[in-house]
């Protein structure tokens, strides 16, 4: 014992500090934990990859080909793989590209020959921002978006009941992409734009901006049948957790509704615990009259610049011709009385009366078919929107019901309860969500949407950030990194290039959420600027996909580009932005199979069916023959991406379809003013259609073609079918 005594200092220095010791074993737990934990793809947060350094190669310089830092991950992974990128796409083809990308239209001769002319070297740069400033681009991009958010203008299912206001959440997209609004803004504003306002005190509720009214749209967009009680609620509820899973979070959650994700770490609990937060919602009663009960809408004041008074003035011509119709009817029904000595016009209609003539007959059907068109308009014309909120609760409405998990997806068949909560497959828990009621809890059905929007716009979130890029990057190469836009899940295959997809959700976060800067950065990088064309055998055989991106794709033009191309081309395209939808004439058949039929079809001949295509009328259950043979069908549900088929009907409409047969002849006129010289005939229709002058052999062909028809004006009309036809005006490289 004494002898251990005399150096308690040595003996001190041999036993831990229990404190040293505590700090080790917790650091190790919690580093054993970490492993325990870390999530798998996609569930973990994008992490941040420093471009890689590509090596020097002797058959492609690093230092002239890389543009940004896509490209250096881009290259890398094509120096893994032996491959090597395609050489620069020439300026003409990359106008055209670009053109055709961000505002969904080829250039003019003037714009062609104004970025031909710039030598300078920003002329590249000008040029994306001249085109992303151009209120074009929101048109083309917004028609992107409403595919997404299942967009059309009728419910679907029988009778396929007209939606009036839904036209306004579509301009609502437009202006979206034409201000670059943050994405998280506009996520947050199309899921809960009700519940923006904090409330502090215990005043009244705060008036939502109509903006957000409108923005709201996205929830109801689905198709919706007459209504079955608590079964349809059910089905909406459900339908609205699966679309916003599906189209901001990347997976594919409704497959959870009736038992676990058979493939993704999604339990059916994850399902209604997200249906939760829907659990609230209020949809507006249908109106009186309303024989199918879709629901009704909510007030919400035009808000755009010149808006109001434009709706002003289309309400008065509307109301103007409605008067003149009624006038005209009122007149020819008394003109029938008088000679027929009665006043029951419409029953001897009915019954064939032979001395009511045919014509008479079809201009009656006529003035009534068409005042309720008029009426139609006017209704579309009123200051509301198709939106929904919030239920006030008790005293007024119920309050917050109870969720249960729903066994196997039937609305009578409740299970436990759950609470509004996140997916624990990126939580790593499945406990119920903060959510921040007001202070005195006046509303306690309140901000239930708005905790899962900002949980989905939360830079945080692993899944957002990534999702977008992906599809801005599917849109402008024709494939995503993850060739699924809409499922990130086991059955996506995974991404090509998973550290560019973080890079990219990071730098997306970086830039505020501007889908403008991620064009910028996508469209300046040399990978966007590849040509189509390089002859690469061991490419085309190690990766014949392309998902190496050793070139750009070759992409055929989308219904709407097509359509609005045709028009251009001719001279008839108008410009005019935003409003009302359009009902371009339908051919021969179809028009006469739906003439009969209660048609919501109200064929505009003139100039105002002429408008951009993101403007027709989307009616369920009639697709216009021209867009669907394109593979533009309207949307019954959410839609990542679109078919690029090849078929026997494209041909036949753009040969013999009623639509190209008349802009031909439009076409063929404008060319026939350009010059009375054959040749420059010739090079002027070239530069129109496919944005250059014809080659020699092309010019001699198409001068023979012109000079063996029956006259001039037949020969240019079948120049510029042709045109019409090729695959370089259906194709862009």
């Amino acid at each position: 014992m004494s002898g251990r005594a005399k150096n308690p200092t040595a003996q001190a220095k041999k036993r831990p500090d229990p404190f040293f010791v505590f700090i080790a074993v917790s650091t190790a737990l919690l580093a054993i934990t970490a492993q325990a934990v870390e999530k798998p793809w996609p569930y973990g947060a994008p992490e941040p990859h420093q471009p890689p350094q590509v090596e020097q190669s002797s058959q492609v310089e690093q230092s002239t080909w890389v543009l940004n830092d896509i490209d250096r991950f881009v290259l890398s992974k094509l120096e893994q793989n032996g491959l090597v990128p395609a050489p620069p796409a020439s300026k003409g083809t990359l106008l055209r590209r670009l053109y055709f990308d961000l505002v969904g239209l080829p250039p003019t001769r003037e714009e062609i020959q104004q970025y031909m002319d710039d030598q300078s070297p920003d002329a590249y740069s000008k040029l994306v921002d001249r085109l992303l400033d151009d209120e074009r681009y929101g048109e083309r991009w917004a028609r992107r978006w409403l595919d997404l958010a299942r967009y059309a203008d009728t419910a679907g299912y029988e009778g396929d009941p007209d939606l009036p206001h839904a036209w306004r959440y579509r301009d609502y997209v437009i202006d979206a992409f034409n201000t670059d609004k943050p994405y998280d803004q506009f996520i947050k504003e199309q899921i809960a734009g009700d519940e923006f306002e904090e409330i502090m005190g215990a005043g009244e509720l705060p008036l939502c901006p109509p903006e957000r009214i409108v923005a709201l749209t996205f929830l109801r967009l689905a198709p919706f049948t007459e209504p079955r009680g608590d079964e349809t609620r059910h089905e909406m509820l459900s339908e609205m957790t699966s679309t916003v899973s599906s189209v901001f979070l990347g997976l594919t959650v409704g497959c959870a509704k009736c038992h676990d994700h058979k493939h993704d770490a999604i339990p059916t609990a994850d399902f209604y615990r997200m249906k939760a937060f829907f659990a609230t919602v209020q949809i507006p009663p249908p109106e009186r009259g309303d024989g199918f009960q879709i629901g009704g809408s909510i007030d919400a004041d035009f808000y755009r610049a010149g808006e109001q008074a434009w709706a002003e003035a289309r309400r008065a011509e509307v109301t103007r011709q409605k008067d003149a119709l009624n006038n005209e009817r009122q007149q020819l029904r008394e003109s029938i009385s008088q000679r027929l000595g009665s006043e029951k016009v419409d029953e001897l209609i009915k019954r064939g009366d032979e001395r009511i003539t045919q014509a008479e007959r079809d201009r009656l059907a006529e003035l009534s078919t068409r005042s309720r068109f008029l009426d139609q308009d006017l209704k579309r014309l009123r200051p509301v929107a198709m939106s929904l909120r919030h239920a006030f609760g008790p005293p007024y409405e119920p309050g917050v019901p109870v969720s249960r998990i729903l066994h196997r997806g039937e609305y009578d068949n409740p299970g436990e309860v759950v609470e509004p909560g996140f997916l624990s497959a990126i939580t790593g828990n499945q406990e119920p969500a903060a959510i921040r009621l007001d202070p005195f809890k006046r509303w306690p059905t309140r901000s239930r949407r708005m905790e899962l929007a900002k949980w989905i716009a939360s830079d945080q979130n692993p899944m957002t950030a990534r999702v977008m890029v992906n599809r801005l990057w599917h849109w402008h190469f024709g494939q995503g990194i993850v060739r699924t836009p809409s499922d990130f899940g086991e059955l996506s295959g995974g991404p090509s290039h998973r550290e560019l997809l973080d890079w990219l959700a990071l730098k997306f976060i970086e830039n505020k959420w501007s889908i403008k800067a991620m064009h910028r950065l996508i469209v300046h990088s040399a990978t966007y600027r590849q040509s189509v064309n390089h002859d690469h055998a061991t490419a085309r055989k190690i990766d014949p996909d392309n998902r190496l991106l050793w070139r750009f794709n070759r992409q055929r033009l989308d219904a709407e580009a097509i359509r609005d191309s045709v028009l251009m081309v001719s001279g008839r395209l108008n410009n005019e932005k935003y409003g009302l939808p359009i009902f371009p004439p339908l051919p021969g058949d179809v028009a006469e199979a739906v003439k009969f039929n209660d048609s919501k079809w109200n064929t505009q001949l003139g100039s105002e069916g002429r408008r951009r295509s993101l403007y027709i009328y989307q009616q369920r259950t009639l697709t216009m023959p021209l867009m669907q043979s394109f593979d533009a069908l309207v949307c019954d549900e959410s839609r990542p991406q679109r078919e690029a088929s090849v078929t026997p009907l494209q041909a036949l409409a753009m040969l013999n379809g009623d639509f190209v047969h008349e802009e031909a002849q439009h076409f063929a006129s404008r060319v026939a003013k350009s010059s009375g010289d054959p040749v420059k005939q010739v090079e002027f229709a070239f530069e129109i259609a496919l944005g250059r002058p014809p080659s020699e052999p092309e010019s001699s062909r198409m001068i023979a073609l012109i000079q063996s028809s029956s006259s001039v004006e037949d020969g240019l009309v079948s120049l510029c079918r042709v045109l019409f036809n090729a695959n370089e005006f259906m194709y862009v490289d």
